[in-house]
């Protein structure tokens, strides 16, 4: 947790002085300083996430593609702490004006692909299971889709113009909820496939 802390901070430092601005105009932001820094807690793909993004497009923040490190604890896990790595999309078709800096934005979709590089789930998958072809699916990759909305408050920046500050939430699922659930629906409810995570988007 203390890494994926110290990852956020050191994207929001490095945005904030990309795009300083001397006194005859903003400084051009390098290709590689991302667009937003995010922070997220639960969604499947960490107790604690962190990572950043892009919002390329004329339209600030209709796209968004994010890369992200989520941290679980080992108490959660039964074994140990391990990360998991995720790269998301989302689009956010339109946007509605609540006031003079905040706007909603009432529709996200988005998908995402995870990773684990985590060797006990499959260790523990082979203790409990000793023959091959009990698990087919693959234990450390998932995919998922969800929906959610945002609403978001432009501050002023100290050089001039404005960042957004976003607040969202996202409740999805992946390949693996969806696969055990359509042949047993009457078995599992829609509560115990889906997720819900909530996260603040930073603009740098």
């Amino acid at each position: 947790m203390r890494h994926t802390a110290t990852l956020f901070a050191g994207l929001l430092l490095s945005g904030w002085s990309a795009t300083a601005q001397s006194t005859e105009g903003p400084t051009p932001r390098p290709w590689y300083v991302p667009d937003h820094a995010v922070l997220q807690t639960g969604g499947g793909i960490g107790m604690i996430t962190a990572g950043a993004g892009y919002s390329p497009g004329s339209h600030p923040h209709r796209f968004d593609a994010d890369v992200l490190v989520g941290y679980v604890p080992a108490r959660y896990t039964g074994h140990r702490a391990f990360s998991i790595f995720t790269a998301k999309a989302t689009y956010s078709p339109f946007s509605v004006r609540l006031a003079e800096r905040w706007r909603l934005l009432p529709l996200s979709v988005g998908g995402l692909v995870n990773y684990t590089p985590a060797a006990q789930i499959n260790r523990n998958s082979a203790d409990k299971y000793g023959y091959r072809g009990y698990y087919w699916w693959t234990p450390t990759l998932r995919a998922g889709a969800f929906l959610g909305s945002r609403v978001a408050l432009a501050l002023p920046r100290a050089t001039g113009g404005k960042r957004d500050v976003s607040l969202y939430y996202e409740l999805g699922t992946n390949d693996l909820y969806l696969v055990s659930y359509l042949p047993n629906h009457k078995g599992l409810s829609l509560d115990q496939i889906l997720t819900l995570g909530v996260g603040v988007k930073v603009d740098l």
